[in-house]
């Protein structure tokens, strides 16, 4: 078993807390402690209140982040809440048409009769290509060190807002993919309701929603990481697998907005995905997957 739940007394609990393999759960008014076999850096979640968090730490699960580089992140965050609440309310506009743009689905790629653009750096689609992702991976200033403290702090902003606008959009891409992943639920229950398919023929779409939330929380983390990251070969490396990630995780995210239109009727009529494209996302799916575990293989400490 990998961790056990446990309802003790407040007593029991107090002098449970000490004890190196137990952990109290940090959701709201929780009374369970939480028991592993191997005290260390690892995600659990409370049988009682589903609360999902880092066992080591009690904040939210974050790998391939340790904990004490995203309590520096956090707290870097808290204190730079002013700037940071500006770039989130940013509005943005088509590099096209100039037209105010808002992204209503976690997908970056945004399109209109114009142009294909990705929402972060508002470049051609086109030029991200499905092998590296330029606009994750942020360019360094290399004699940034011989120029004034002045443009050193300037420097030191650019550099942090990059990281946390990022931060900031998967997070955001996360809650408008959990609206996706309600409706997905929702469509299935009302099918199987009216005797189209059963659930386990629906079961594709619904499996797919929720990889692709598993995959951007990876993702989202790995922003901090590479906020704190010494450059070298390592950090090219871990850039080239987070821009490898990212760009799958956006095919699957593509796929599965496709996928929810289709099935409520937007695109092509309503009804089931066709064999070749319910077969093109479950292996977009397994490509995700296997991006995020080589990543976590290659870069979180267990």
């Amino acid at each position: 078993m990998r961790h056990q739940s446990h309802l003790w007394s407040k007593g029991e609990k107090q002098k449970s807390l000490s004890h190196f393999q137990l952990q109290l759960c940090p959701g709201a008014d929780c009374p369970i402690v939480i028991k592993v076999q191997e005290p260390r850096a690892r995600r659990v979640q409370c049988s009682r209140c589903s609360e999902v968090f880092c066992f080591k730490c009690r904040q939210m699960y974050h790998a391939p982040t340790d904990c004490a580089t995203i309590r520096k992140w956090l707290t870097k965050c808290a204190d730079d809440s002013e700037t940071a609440n500006y770039i989130s309310a940013h509005t943005k506009d088509c590099p096209k048409c100039n037209i105010c743009i808002e992204k209503n689905g976690g997908c970056n790629h945004m399109f209109n009769l114009l142009t294909d653009f990705c929402w972060m750096c508002l470049g051609d689609w086109k030029t991200h290509g499905s092998e590296y992702y330029e606009c994750s991976r942020y360019k360094e200033n290399p004699d940034i060190v011989n120029q004034s403290q002045q443009a050193q702090a300037r420097e030191a902003l650019k550099k942090y807002l990059f990281y946390f606008e990022r931060w900031e959009n998967h997070n955001k891409s996360l809650q408008l993919e959990a609206q996706t992943y309600q409706r997905i639920q929702e469509k299935i229950q009302e099918r199987v309701m009216n005797n189209l398919g059963t659930w386990i023929d629906w079961q594709y779409l619904h499996n797919a929603a929720k990889l692709l939330a598993k995959c951007r929380y990876t993702l989202q983390y790995t922003y901090p990481y590479a906020y704190y990251m010494e450059s070298g070969p390592r950090k090219k490396l871990f850039e080239y697998q987070q821009a490898q990630l990212e760009a799958e995780i956006e095919n699957l995210s593509w796929k599965v907005e496709r996928a929810d239109s289709y099935e409520r009727g937007v695109v092509g009529g309503e009804g089931e995905l066709s064999a070749s494209d319910r077969g093109d996302l479950e292996n977009q799916m397994h490509i995700a997957e296997q991006r995020r575990r080589t990543l976590l293989k290659d870069f979180h400490d267990t």
